[in-house]
């Protein structure tokens, strides 16, 4: 009881916190349940990792389930999961269903906000990315590793830092997936080279096909229960749009940013009309913190429901439909691929994708970091506030975190409350 209590506290917590995207999260989480609750170990959250990167669908909320998994059984992994995926999803339907009487300057304090969040994710991004390359500070490989992890960021990211600054010039920008793919491609090829020396070779385990089965089967009953108000108010859009949800998180490999492109091409407009979908519900999916994809498909469930059920509680019912859809869908392939990573694992191609992988990571946390900056400048500036004013707060806040973190020992609490006064206090004296 006392790891489930653990377990829901700081998902929880995590899911409130959590701006930024998947890749942000993924130092965010392990400073929640490795380094401050030591709910699991660091070899099996680094499991959970590749395992999660390798499946489509939602990132943290796979890494939560597979958290909660190893902490408290299927009970832990599927309170993992919600708890990641319920704050935000539930502040975007929130939001949508009161955004008629929305005061705009409620918005506004909201965005003021974003900039100490981003600060306080960017803090705890360096950490990450740090402590990898202290990993490898005495391998002979440390100088190549450093330039994998330069690499990616330039490969990623570097027409996002162009944009910041306002370069006169640009570069290619290369997606996410596309740079894990051709990683992935380059481990298998060198995992099948020949080995100088024969290693005696380990058992593999097998494949425990009863419990991912089991496993799979819950989240089958997830979906199936919480779509169950939806298919009572609206029966013949229901299986329609829940079918179409389970689509798009199964297609949703590169990120958030990267599923808002599959939500347009299968929701818009037969689901949610273009100016809802980019006017008001990609604002407040970039806006508030959690998955991209669960916030996405909440909204669009509750705009589609609203509109095909007449009433509020008709959103509401097909909101709750496609947070099932997204948290099943995700979780429930994830779970497979965990299973069957455990049987794969020993295999010289998988042996090393789990030491690349945190190098490649710490390469998209920098493009991540960039990608705050940017998303922040464009929420917060104005003819008040220039873009360089809200860069310049970005990067103080930044820095006064990683003082607190590194001479006080600051815990990530009071970090964040520091934080978010101080952007929100200091942009409405400016802003004024």
């Amino acid at each position: 009881m006392g790891k489930m209590k653990s377990l829901f506290t700081s998902m929880l917590k995590v899911g409130v916190i959590g701006f930024g995207g998947g890749n942000a999260l993924i130092p965010v989480i392990e400073q929640e349940i490795v380094k401050e609750k030591g709910l699991v170990t660091k070899e099996q959250y680094d499991k959970d990792i590749i395992a999660a990167t390798l499946t489509p669908g939602a990132l943290p909320l796979e890494i939560a389930s597979g958290v909660g998994y190893q902490c408290a059984g299927k009970r832990g992994m599927i309170l993992g999961g919600v708890c990641m995926a319920l704050p935000g999803a539930a502040l975007t339907v929130l939001m949508l269903s009161g955004l008629r009487v929305l005061d705009a300057a409620v918005l506004r304090q909201i965005q003021y906000a974003s900039i100490g969040i981003t600060a306080f994710i960017m803090c705890l991004l360096t950490e990450y990315i740090l402590s990898t390359l202290k990993l490898y500070r005495n391998s002979r490989y440390r100088v190549f590793l450093w330039c994998v992890i330069v690499g990616v960021f330039l490969l990623t990211g570097g027409k996002t830092v162009c944009q910041i600054f306002h370069l006169g010039f640009t570069v290619p920008k290369f997606s996410t997936i596309e740079v894990l793919l051709v990683t992935l491609l380059g481990a298998v090829v060198y995992g099948l080279r020949p080995q100088g020396k024969k290693k005696k070779k380990k058992k593999k385990k097998a494949i425990r096909f009863r419990p991912m089965v089991g496993g799979i089967g819950i989240w089958f009953i997830f979906f199936v229960v919480l779509s169950i108000p939806a298919f009572v108010l609206i029966p013949a859009g229901t299986a329609v749009f829940d079918l179409h949800a389970i689509a798009s998180s199964l297609l949703s490999f590169g990120g958030g940013d990267a599923y808002l492109t599959i939500a347009d091409g299968l929701f818009v407009p037969d689901f949610i009309s273009g100016n809802e979908f980019y006017n008001h519900l990609v604002l407040i999916v970039n806006v508030l913190p959690g998955s991209i994809l669960c916030k996405t498909l909440s909204g669009i469930g509750y705009a589609y429901g609203e509109a095909a059920g007449g009433s509020v509680w008709a959103g509401y019912a097909m909101a709750l439909a496609g947070f099932a859809c997204s948290v099943a869908g995700s979780c429930g392939v994830f779970f497979a691929i965990y299973h069957v990573y455990g049987w794969l694992e020993r295999i010289n191609v998988f042996v090393i994708i789990k030491k690349v992988i945190r190098v490649i990571v710490s390469g998209l946390l920098l493009t991540v970091m960039a990608g705050l900056i940017q998303s922040g400048i464009e929420m917060n500036s104005n003819e008040q506030l220039p873009w360089f004013t809200v860069l310049a707060m970005i990067f103080i806040i930044y820095g006064l975190n990683l003082f607190l973190y590194h001479r006080c020992k600051c815990k990530n609490l009071w970090m964040i409350l520091i934080s978010l006064a101080l952007s929100v206090a200091v942009c409405n004296v400016i802003g004024v």
